[in-house]
């Protein structure tokens, strides 16, 4: 059996390039993906199919609660089938740019709702390699549901493009603030920081690092609240990949052990240049405690008006980090309390003894958060609340002049995907479609057991009813015992004895209620006794002669269409000198 080669090791060896290696990791997450899914569904269905076994039902009951389980399952998998196109949302502007793309805030058309929409160049994440990273920010905005991270609604690929759908924040970012403000106060400065750690540890811990954290990708929502945003540096743990771990997380001990991440090294030297740590320059491997320092740099920048570690050349400042112990230091030692200084040296320290490696809980406990109350925090009162006109205001974003249309010229959708981004569609209102096959369980029980107790209803109903027509059918209380299921027994004598030297008996199969009348009004034979089915209202017409018919008691009334088995029992018993017996069903 021949040993299976890393894909890593070919793209070193230059047998494949990275775009190759790229295209086979996102087949391979694609197919487990769906595997896994079908795994949980496989394992949803025997459930349901075990309780539904062990009710104490008829079958006939059991095979219906079956039947509307899956009728509404499809119900909702045809709803969740709707296409949708960038040609859904109109553009407002631009408050952002980069190298893969811009973002809009845009209108959705059919709703009125207010969005802000990344629109993203696929050739140019192809020229850089940057599938994997695009498809990682997607990944963990759909994934990790929390208050501090802002909310992906959709995801979807065209020709050329990727779009994020995400929640739009218009209060700005936090370095537009920093800027106006220059310097903020201590209490300023504890809460928004609060708030960012707190963003921070809601990744953490899912396993995954954000790599890129600075004031430019905190974002003020209208309630002046801060969001995590911008995830296309991160790196995503194999909990947020595999659905099947992130779905079931107590269901195989030995499947969790696969599970390898957090203890995992990471090499890539990713980020902002002002705020990576220097473990991610030196190339010797880090982990997601790298977040931390790059929290307490804007922390510094918070309460001092700058980064500890500036200058005008890109190399200087990567220098400075790399020996961050002799560029450390504070201006004015009397502009910051002794505790604010101790919180950043030790989130801007080595790794091995860094705040916040061990847990949230060491940040907290810190004296600069005495009294601090981490469990309310979102019911405060924010030091600053955005003034907003409407709700696509965006005087706190620099407007941004477009070089492109938002639509494309010639929009031509693709029925074939590209391979790159499959499974790259993401609606938010999914996990509203989604079945929950327990819950629809309960609600079909519920059905049927509603149906099983207006049936004993209707059947006390009848029984009260002494000598009545009840359900267009002749009863009589005292003749008919409705517990026995025997043929015989549930043929009652009637009062009125015909003697008769032989009945004819005449049914037919497929003929309609106003032929039967006027097969019975034309009838000239006094020895021809007929079945007729009685289970609709009959037009003023046939109700007359059906009554001018029945005084000589010629109509036995039925329910539902005899047997043959039934009707030669009749014939048989039908003899002369005996009487004739109303077949009551």
């Amino acid at each position: 059996m021949k040993r299976e080669i890393p894909l890593e090791q070919l793209v070193k060896e230059k047998k494949i390039s990275q775009l190759t290696c790229d295209k086979v990791k996102i087949a391979k997450e694609y197919i487990e993906h769906k595997y896994n899914l079908k795994v949980i569904k496989n394992n949803e269905w025997s459930n349901i199919i075990e309780k539904i076994n062990n009710l104490n039902l008829s079958e006939n009951n059991k095979n219906q609660i079956y039947q509307n389980i899956i009728e509404q399952e499809s119900a909702k998998i045809r709803s969740g089938r709707k296409k949708i196109t960038i040609f859904d949302y109109e553009s407002l502007g631009i408050i952002g740019k980069g190298a893969f793309g811009e973002v809009h805030v845009c209108r959705e058309k059919s709703t009125g709702n207010i969005y802000a929409v990344k629109k993203i160049k696929k050739k140019v994440l192809e020229e850089k390699n940057q599938i994997i990273h695009t498809r990682n920010e997607q990944l963990l905005m759909r994934k990790i549901k929390s208050p501090w991270i802002v909310e992906l609604k959709a995801s979807f690929q065209e020709e050329d493009y990727l779009f994020l759908i995400m929640e739009y924040l218009p209060g700005g970012d936090l370095m537009n603030y920093l800027i106006k403000k220059d310097i903020l106060s201590e209490e300023e400065a504890r809460f928004y920081i609060a708030e960012i750690i707190l963003a921070v540890d809601s990744i953490h811990q899912f396993d995954c690092i954000h790599r890129d954290i600075k004031p430019d990708n905190i974002l003020i929502g209208k309630d002046g609240h801060i969001k995590l945003s911008d995830f296309g540096l991160s790196k995503v743990s194999d909990k947020l990949y595999d659905d099947y771990y992130y779905n079931n997380k107590n269901i195989d001990e030995t499947f969790n052990e696969n599970i390898k991440t957090h203890n995992k090294k990471n090499y890539s030297c990713v980020g902002t240049a002002y705020y990576v740590a220097p473990e991610v320059l030196n190339k010797k491997g880090y982990n997601k405690d790298i977040d931390w320092w790059s929290v307490g740099v804007i922390f510094y920048e918070m309460l001092i008006g700058y980064a500890p570690f500036c200058s005008k050349e890109t190399r200087e400042v990567c220098n400075k980090i790399l020996n961050w112990q002799n560029y450390l230091k504070f201006p004015n030692e009397n502009m910051i309390s002794e505790d604010a200084k101790d919180l950043i040296k030790k989130l801007i320290n080595n790794s091995n003894t860094r705040l916040g490696k061990n847990g949230l809980d060491e940040i907290k406990n810190h004296v600069f958060f005495k009294n601090f109350n981490w469990d309310n925090i979102r019911k405060m009162k924010p030091p600053f609340i955005p003034q907003l006109e409407n709700d696509w205001d965006m005087s706190y974003f620099d407007i941004i002049s477009s070089t492109e249309d938002f639509y494309p010229k010639k929009y031509k959708y693709k029925k074939r995907k590209d391979m790159e981004y499959i499974g790259y569609t993401y609606y938010n209102e999914e996990d509203d479609k989604n079945v929950d096959l327990n819950k629809e369980f309960d609600n079909a029980v519920q059905i049927i057991c509603e149906k099983i107790n207006n049936e004993k209803n209707n059947n006390n109903i009848n029984k009260n009813k002494n000598g009545k027509v009840v359900n267009n059918i002749k009863v009589n209380k005292n003749k008919f015992n409705n517990n026995n299921n025997n043929l015989d027994n549930k043929m009652k004598y009637i009062n009125d004895k015909l003697s008769l030297k032989k009945i004819k008996l005449e049914y037919k199969k497929n003929l309609s209620p106003n032929n039967s009348a006027n097969k019975l009004k034309n009838s000239k034979s006094n020895n021809n006794y007929y079945y007729y089915k009685k289970n609709m209202s009959p037009s003023p017409k046939r109700a007359n002669i059906l009554k001018d018919f029945d005084k000589n008691n010629k109509i036995v009334y039925i329910k539902s269409k005899p047997s043959p088995y039934s009707i030669n029992k009749l014939l048989k018993k039908s003899t002369s000198e005996k009487t004739i017996k109303k077949k009551v069903i």
